[in-house]
This record gives structure tokens, sequence and C-alpha cells, in this order.
């Protein structure tokens, strides 16, 4: 399927739509508005099908609405704040043979433009205009009126509005604290610093200082100090590189790699290199035992954390006993902890079970965690400490549980002198986008918005129940990050965007510039002068004096304060998973504390990722696969069905050019049909059976739509106006000979603008076939606008029913059947029966329930049968008789001709006189025949 026929087609009406203004939302108090958002992009490189899910998923819903009867406002800017668009065009610059092969390769991009786009404004601006082009090319109903960019001064000035109202506030303060950090920056990093979008997480770990000999000291980091007690040697890794480094007055041995990353928390000055062979032939002293300490080797120790040397409890940890068996050494080994789970020296068992590390890792987390949560300190460390702790060691440590005990245990360590703390990035390593290997660092003076402030925590969370969250699992995901969520860190040394008001060598990165950013959506388009914080506070805020903002202003001062009221809040936030860590709790806390819960965003919209070859899209992989060119692949109703409506909303999408094909030939089947439906001329004006059974049913299948939307499971809509529209009209032709033209008119239209939404290029093709007006702006179908008849419904599913049963025969005996035949049951007693099934069903009565008051051996059967009919269908049955015997003999052809049999044979199942086939004829009740097969 050749996606020139729907791109050309796509360019004809997105050209129509531009001249027309078709998506210029403009105030309009005669209809309820929608104003609906996505995340404005970084314009680091071109949109990608991951930006398409979500930008089309907002398209649909918005257009839907549209067609609903909303004032719909979809409006669009982009982001060129922060080191991604840097990074990038400082590795052009820089002539990086990969990226720029990427650019040539991937992104189509020409040797002479790839040379232009090492300025970084130059690179925002090139894809700035890509991503403006690749989202009209995909149907967007955008109001490019109101686009704008983070470096527009406008932008700068309400960014600057902004901070100034958390500080007020007390939400933003200058601090110490440890925050991820790029070394070769030299600024803090957050998610979309770093190369795959990676969040660093900082943990704290706990520092054991070990006495040694020649006044060599050990500096250990551990997660268990509680097991200090239990520890018999330290540990190195013979293939790592280690130095002597001083500290508060004290030389200590680390690994160069532990030194080059702790040198950012700690004051160090390095002393010299030492040697493995030097280190083995020392020795430590345990803190709190006093027990003189062997230095062994092990491959085990991972020289990039912590400090590179390791305190060894091989009693309860299984690597620390093997790294002491291949040593050839056989300490005393110490338990600390006992448990009931657990073996005695539970490090030892793990080891005689299995040597294998992946094995090992998983005892080891076992432990860690048994003993953590049900462990108790043993009473014998009391005979292995000095006199003079005894007691403490007695009262505060013995028999304790270990949650317990381990702050003890560090109030001991800390009047030693032996206890610190340093921190870790827990799921590193993580490189920033220029390459550098991210570092915790303690700093001071940095600029924080404090997200962790309990006040302003906890009216975020309770102001969480005025928010929507789609799907509602997210909801729980979402309070978590907010529960734990750490201050962020808002200045950057380098990279596009806003100066801090207070300090012009800082810039403010990208997660804190856009928090409030859609409040501007509403103005921007009006707003033709650069802005001062009063004018912010009249129309944000409400604060401020109208007329004296006028003179200094114009009378465009009170239009901008309308437009705000008119569209603010945000009815909808659409977003991928990733951004949930992040952006979309700092825009709750945000907008929560600047204007109030009622200005909170009342959904929030999330979808899963796409993948491409079933990975995460990302450039080390060269799968990152541009909107633009599977546009020009496929075309674009295809992508955009795609894209949003074969997975479920949640689910992860791995981007497949055969489930994008298998769409294109669907759509162009429709519109082939439609086309062809439209220019019909026929005489039938009289409603038959079948007639009457098409509008019933595309009426179902409208209602079923609509439903599907609301609650944003396009699969499922898409499912049925694609397959089942189509298989409903395909029953219908086989119903009769000549169709009925008003029937089919008014179906063919209903479908157009049911489609529209979804694929509203070969909608508007097709709806300019029978109307000027356009299919953007018509209202979306409701049910109601089509008859129902409900015995239409039961005779057509009837028959379908007998048709689907024959089928599952012939699977099952793996024959073809040449002869149906059929035992249908008029049964008054088994009628009256059915009757009392639907009263039943009708009244809530269970299946259990209603056997036992029938008292009847086919009462669980009729039961069953009847419900599976939706209430209309019951309804009607409750009050009307149907002949089965006369719906199967006027619809003989029908029957022969889905069947493809020579002939069917009905029989009265009540009559004795009626051959048995097969034994099939006790099993007919009414509404459901029995069927044997010849």
């Amino acid at each position: 399927m050749s996606s020139d026929f729907f791109n050309s087609i796509a360019t004809k009406w997105q050209k129509e739509w531009e001249k027309n203004k078709l998506f210029e939302a403009n105030i309009d108090y005669s209809k309820p508005k929608f104003f609906i958002t996505v995340p404005f992009p970084y314009t680091n490189s071109p949109m990608h099908v991951g930006h398409g899910r979500t930008y089309i998923t907002a398209d649909i819903y918005a257009r839907y609405l549209r067609m609903k009867g909303y004032n719909v406002l979809f409006p669009f800017a982009f982001q060129f704040t922060g080191t991604p668009v840097l990074a990038i065009a400082d590795s052009i610059k820089k002539e990086d043979k990969d990226m720029i092969d990427f650019f040539k390769n991937v992104y189509g991009i020409s040797e002479e433009k790839i040379k232009e786009l090492g300025d970084p404004y130059k690179l925002a601006e090139y894809f700035k205009e890509e991503m403006i082009n690749t989202a009209k090319s995909i149907g967007m109903s955008i109001d490019w009126r109101r686009s704008f960019t983070t470096i527009d001064s406008r932008f700068e000035k309400f960014i600057h509005w902004q901070l100034e109202k958390l500080k007020e506030l007390g939400y933003l303060t200058s601090e110490e604290d440890v925050v991820g950090y790029c070394p070769n920056d030299n600024f803090p990093v957050g998610m979309h610093d770093t190369r795959g979008d990676i969040e660093p997480e900082i943990s704290t770990m706990h520092l054991i200082s070990f006495d040694g000999a020649n006044s060599l000291n050990f500096m250990v980091a551990t997660s268990r100090p509680e097991l200090v007690f239990g520890v018999v040697m330290l540990i190195i890794n013979p293939d790592a590189n280690y130095v002597v480094v001083e500290h508060k007055g004290k030389n200590f041995i680390i690994s160069e790699r532990a030194y080059k990353k702790l040198s950012y928390q700690k004051e160090m000055k390095f002393v010299k290199n030492i040697t493995i062979s030097e280190i083995v032939n020392l020795h430590a002293v345990n803190p709190v035992t006093g027990r003189k300490l062997e230095i062994i080797k092990s491959k085990y120790v991972d020289p990039s954390i912590g400090t590179g040397v390791v305190m060894g409890y091989p009693a309860h940890d299984p690597f620390h006993y093997l790294a002491m068996i291949e040593a050839g050494k056989q300490f005393d080994v110490i338990p600390v902890i006992k448990t009931e789970e657990l073996d005695e020296i539970p490090g030892e068992s793990a080891v005689l079970q299995s040597k294998n590390p992946a094995a090992l890792k998983d005892f080891m987390e076992s432990i860690y965690k048994t003993e953590y949560y049900k462990g108790y300190m043993r009473e014998n460390i009391i005979s292995i400490v000095p006199d003079f702790l005894k007691q403490f060691v007695r009262e505060n440590i013995v028999g304790k549980p270990v949650q317990e005990a381990r702050k003890n245990v560090i109030e001991l360590l800390k009047s030693l002198d032996a206890y610190d703390i340093i921190y870790e990035i827990t799921n590193g390593p993580i490189y920033c986008r220029c390459g550098a290997e991210i570092v915790v660092k303690k700093i001071q003076n940095q600029w924080f918005i404090t997200y962790d402030n309990p006040r302003w925590k906890t009216s975020t969370l309770k102001s969480m129940s005025n928010i929507d969250l789609i799907p509602k699992q997210i909801k729980s995901e979402l309070e978590k990050v907010i529960f734990n969520i750490r201050k962020e860190a808002i200045g950057r040394t380098r990279g596009l965007g806003v100066r801090l008001p207070w300090d012009e060598s800082q810039v403010v990165e990208s997660l804190s510039d856009s928090t409030l950013y859609t409040v501007l959506y509403t103005i921007i388009h009006k707003m033709n002068f650069t802005p001062e914080k009063d004018v912010f506070d009249f129309i944000f805020l409400g604060k401020g004096h109208q007329i004296e903002l006028e003179k200094k202003y114009g009378s465009i001062i009170r239009q901008l304060r309308d437009e705000f009221l008119y569209w603010y809040p945000v009815d909808q936030r659409h977003s991928g998973r990733d951004l949930v860590q992040n952006h979309l709790p700092f825009y709750i806390y945000t907008h929560l504390a600047i204007l109030g819960e009622k200005y909170l965003p009342k959904r929030i919209v999330i979808n899963g990722f796409v993948r491409v070859g079933g990975r995460k899209m990302s450039k080390s992989l060269r799968n990152i696969y541009p909107l633009s060119k599977a546009i020009k692949e496929f075309g674009v109703d295809p992508i955009r069905i795609a894209l949003t409506s074969s997975v479920d909303i949640l689910q992860d999408l791995d981007f497949s050019e055969n489930i994008v094909k298998t769409y294109a030939e669907q759509l162009k089947r429709i519109f082939d049909l439609i086309e062809n439906l439209l220019s019909l001329n026929s005489e039938v004006k009289e409603l038959r059976t079948a007639d009457k059974w098409l509008l019933s049913k595309v009426r179902e299948l409208i209602a079923q739509v609509n439903d599907s939307i609301t609650i944003f499971d396009f699969r499922n809509g898409v499912n049925l106006l694609l397959y089942q529209m189509y298989y409903t009209l395909r029953d219908y032709f086989d119903l009769v000979e000549v169709p009925n033209q008003n029937v089919i008119r008014k179906v063919m239209e209903t479908w157009i603008r049911g489609l529209a939404p979804f694929a509203p290029h070969i909608s508007e093709e097709l709806w300019h076939k029978v109307s000027n007006t356009f299919v953007s702006l018509e209202r979306y179908p409701e049910a109601n606008e089509l008859e129902y008849y409900p015995e239409a419904i039961f005779e057509v599913d009837y028959l379908n029913t007998i048709i689907g049963s024959v089928k599952e025969l012939e699977d099952y005996i793996q024959k073809k059947a040449e002869k149906v035949i059929l035992y249908i049951s008029d049964n008054d007693n088994a009628k009256q029966l059915v009757k009392k099934a639907i009263v039943a069903l009708n009244d809530g009565v269970s299946m259990r329930d209603f056997v036992i008051e029938n008292k009847d051996k086919i009462s669980e059967k009729i039961y069953v049968v009847v419900s599976k009919l939706n209430k209309n269908i019951r309804d009607y049955l409750l009050n009307n008789e149907v002949d089965e015997e006369q719906i199967v003999i006027r619809n003989m052809n029908y029957l022969l001709k889905k069947l493809g049999v020579s002939e069917i044979v009905i029989y009265d199942a009540d009559d004795p006189m009626a051959p048995d086939i097969k034994g099939k004829k006790s099993q007919a009740i009414p509404l459901s025949p029995a069927i044997a097969i010849l």
C-alpha cells in the first residue's frame, strides 16, 4: 500500500485547514471550553514516533471534543533550555564522527546543513522548524498563533516572575546539599541533562574508619554498619589502582576511582599512589573489636563503588565467604545476627549451594532483607569487644532488632571517631550528555526549589484527589514520586535558557522552567510587548489596578486577563510515562503554590513508551525513528492509528511495519468502500429487516465508540470503527440483494464522522463528496441519531450465532460442512422459562438462585443464553414472541451463503417424529438451536 495515497490527501486538507484557520481558538462563551496540552519538546533532534504517540493521542481527543461541540484550545511550544541542545551542538562543533554520521544517515540531514548546526541557536531553530512541519504533517490541530520558545523575552520575564513568587513563598532557597553533578560541565544535572534521560538517584552509604599500620588507614563504605562486629578482613580489588589520600589530618587508602568521585564530596588531598602488594602487606584494626585484620584480594570488589575497600563479614555475605576461600584463608567466622529463617552462618550456606555470581547476588539480597527486617543482634558479640564497650553493647545493641541496633552501632562508631557518611549514585553509572560520568557533589549556596518542604508536599498530596489520572493505576505511582521527592537544584552554569534574575552566572535548568508555562498559551498570541512583573500579577493573580496598568500597557491588559480566566486551568495534560518521575509532580507543585488549587490541571493522561526493534529508542542503538520518516514511508492516517490505537494506552508499543501496513490496507478498503457506496443509486425505499438491523447495529457501534474514546480505550474504538463497522456492512450486503440508498447514505456519513478524529485526512476527503463543510467541525455521531429496532438486531444476531456455532463445530471436527441440521425448540414451558430468566437477570438474581428456584434441568442453560443478550433485546423478548423457524426460513439464502453449504434442514426439536441426528435433538432450547453438521 503506497503512502502517496494517504499523504497526497493529507497535504491537500492540511493546506485547507490552515487557510481557513480551522483550529484557531478564541473566547466563545456560548460553548464549553477545553484546554489540552502536551509537554513541549527539546529542539535537539527531530520529532520521533515516541513524541508522536503522546501528541497524536492528545490530538485525537482534541478533535473528538471539538466535534462534540467544545471550544478546544490545543497549543504548542518549544523547549530550547538546558543541555540537550548544547550537548548536540558541541558534538557537531567538535566534528564528532558518530554524531555527524547519525544526523546524516538517520535524520537525513545534508553535510552542508550539519556544519551550521554546531551553533546551538541554529540547531534549536532548525529542529523547531522541523517539528512544526512534522506536527502539521501528522495532522495536529494546533493553534500556532500561541507558539513560543524558552528563549523568548516574554518567556524570560515570565520565568523571572515565577521564580520570584516561589522565593516569596519560601520554596526557593539557597543552601548546601548534595546533587548529581557533571565534573566536566561543572553544574548539577537532572534527568534531561543525562544520556538516556536517567535521573540520578542518590543514597547514603556508611563510612567506617579502620586504623592501619605505618599511619596508613582504611576508609570503608558499607550499607550494613551493624556487621562491623563480624569483620574479620578487609578486601580490595587486585586489578584496580589505589591511592593514599589525606582527609582530616589522617592518611587513608582508597581506590583511585573512589578518590576522583569522593573529592567532590569531601576535602581530600592526594598523597601518593600505592601498589596492591604494598597494601596486602599492611594490616588494619577493627574499631569496635580491636581485632587485627589482614587485607585480602578479590575480584568481587567493585573499585567504583564506595571507597573500593570492603569490610569482610563472611558469616553474612556469600561473596565475602567465597573471597576468603578463594584467597586460601581460614579466618574465624563471626555470626552477628540471628533469625528464625536463616542458618547460623548464612554466608557459608549460600556458597555451599552455589558459587555462581548471579545466584550469590540473589542470596546476598535475600540475606540482607531477612536480617534487616527480622533479625536480632546476637549475645556473643559482647565477648569480642573491649571491656570499656561491653556495657554499651549489652544495653544498646545485644538482643535488639537490627533496625534499632543499627542506629546504636552508628552512635558507638561516632564516639570512637570512626564514622562518617558518603553519597553514592545508586542507579549509576550515569553519563552527562557531554560524556562525563556523573558524580555526587556537595554544593554550597546552590539554589533549590524545595519540593521536599513538608507543608508543600502534604498539600500537594491532598490536592491529588482533585486531578483525574488516566489510567487510574498511574495515580499511586505519581503519589509515590511526590512523597519521596527531593529538592531540585535549578541552576546550571551553561546551556541555553533564562538566567536567574539575582545571579546572571546561573541558567535555569529545563525541568524548573517548564512547570507553569502553560499559562502563557492563554495570552502569548496577544502579548506584543515585553511584560514586567505587575502584568503577570494582574493577569494570573488578579492583583494590581487595571486602570494604572492600562495607562502603562494599553487596553490589551483586560483582554489578557479575560483570556486567562476563560481558558485556565488546563483541562487535560498529556505526557509520556517517563515524566511521572519529575516534570508532572513539579508541574502540580508549582501550580498549587502560585495559582492555588482552583487552577490545577483537571486531568492528566499518561501513555506508555514506543520501542523500536523491541528496545527503547536511543542514539547509541541508532534506532530512533523520526516521525517524518514514518509518515513518508507509511502515510499519515495509518501512522496516527498505529501509534495510538494498537495497544492499551499505558502499554509499551513496539513500532512495527507490519502493524502500520495492516492499518493502511484496512483504511484503503474502507475508503474505497465508502467512496463506492456514496455514488450508489438504488430504487429501494422500503425499510426492510436488514436495513433496520444495519441502522441499529451502527447505533450500537457508535455508542461503544463514544464510550471507548471517553475512557481512552482508543484500541477498542479503532477496532469498532475499522473492523466491526466494515464487517457489519459486509453482513448487510449478504442479507440484501439491493441496498437501501437512504440507509447507506446515513450510515456512511455517520462512519466518516466517527473516523474523523483518528483518520482526519481521508475522512475530510470522503466528507467533501457529500458536503462542502469541514468534517473536522461537524458534530461527532451520537447513538441517538440512528433508529433502533430490537427485533431486527435480534433476528440477524440470531442468524450470526448459528453461523458462529457451525464454524466452531467445523473447527472442532476439522471438516467442512456440506449440510446443516437445525433443531429449533418451540416448547411453551421452556419459552416461559426464558421470560423468567430475563426478569431474574434484570432484577440481579444470580444463576445459582435462579436454578434453585426453577428446579428445571435446562434452567441453567437458558440463564446462560439469556445473559449473553443485551438489555434492549432482553426487554424486547420479554414483551414479544419470536418465531425462530420463520427467521431461519426467510433468511435461508443468507445462511447458505455465509456457511457455504448446499442444504439446511430444520426440525422441530419437540416433534417426537423428528429424527435425532447425532443425538443433538434434546440439546435444543429456545434461542439456542441444536446443530448437527454432515
